[in-house]
């Protein structure tokens, strides 16, 4: 594909900027009526609104860098849509704030294109000087002219810290496997690092850890636990889950991954330690986590 211009894909009647919607919901139906209104798609525009909000329950659109990015694949468009918005206020959700919006509408075909439009996005969110100064702009037209001067060509790789989840929870080698167990489940999280008073990390846990906690340390050795066909293990965990702290159970930290690490490094270093997450690290402070999945969805299925 030959390099293209980032802003050579904008089109001035596709951007509103400082709207007053209080949700990423009322934008996507502010944009999605722009659009549809100027193409003739193969699909409705209360379509394209099922499949976008649908995607937004799957995975957060949302990334560190304040800017979300909901995307939808139709499929005989034989172009790719960008739409964007800026909203009055900065949206707070669940993922983290929002602070521009990027909707990104593409036929599959067309997935490379995507990819490059995505690391565009993620590269000029990146720069938080001109990223200010776009949230700046009061017109269309000098929101493209903005992007121009700029060398925003769709080129960039995409790293680590442009996907990662840095929404962390923690847990405290002090903390119960009850309060634990409250922690994973209120936050649906699978795995935390557990950190020290200064917010170091001196190890990590996993939901596993905390079922097999149970399970008397023998059974690590046994080829199957088939002879095991009772509640007896969940039994013992429910009756000791406030006695039994997380430094009891937690593993040492084997791998991480650095920030500025490409995502094929990350999925390399995943495969090779048998993980679905990884911590991100600046010295022994995390900044983030980064798991397949994250890959899958925010950059496979966008």
């Amino acid at each position: 594909m030959a390099i293209m211009q980032f802003s050579s894909l904008l089109n001035k009647d596709f951007i509103k900027l400082n709207v007053c919607s209080e949700t990423k919901e009322d934008i996507y139906k502010e944009l999605l009526n722009e659009i549809c209104h100027k193409y003739k798609l193969p699909i409705s525009c209360e379509a394209l609104f099922d499949k976008i909000v649908e995607r937004d329950h799957e995975t957060s659109t949302v990334f560190p860098t304040e800017v979300a990015i909901p995307h939808v694949h139709v499929a005989g468009l034989n172009d790719a849509i960008i739409a964007i918005a800026t909203p009055k206020t900065p949206l707070v959700t669940e993922h983290g704030t929002v602070k521009m919006l990027i909707m990104v509408i593409s036929d599959p075909q067309q997935n490379t294109l995507y990819l490059h439009i995505l690391q565009c996005i993620i590269k000029l969110s990146k720069n938080i000087e001109f990223f200010n100064k776009l949230l700046e702009v009061k017109k269309p037209e000098e929101f493209i002219n903005l992007i121009s001067k700029e060398d925003f060509a769709l080129n960039k790789n995409v790293t680590v810290s442009d996907i990662m989840n840095t929404h962390i929870i923690y847990a405290r080698p002090s903390m119960t496997l009850k309060e634990l167990g409250n922690l994973f489940y209120d936050k649906n999280y699978n795995y935390t690092p557990v950190v020290d008073k200064a917010l170091n990390v001196i190890g990590e846990v996993t939901v596993l850890d905390l079922l097999m906690s149970s399970f008397p340390v023998y059974t690590n050795y046994l080829g199957n636990m088939q002879f095991l066909k009772t509640f007896e293990p969940f039994e013992k965990l429910l009756k000791e889950e406030n006695n039994i702290k997380v430094s009891d159970i937690m593993q040492e930290l084997t791998c991480k991954i650095s920030p500025d690490s490409t995502l094929i490094e990350a999925l390399f270093v995943m495969k090779k330690n048998k993980r679905r997450n990884l911590p991100v690290m600046i010295d022994n402070k995390i900044v983030g986590i980064i798991s397949f999945t994250d890959i899958f969805r925010k950059i496979i299925k966008g």
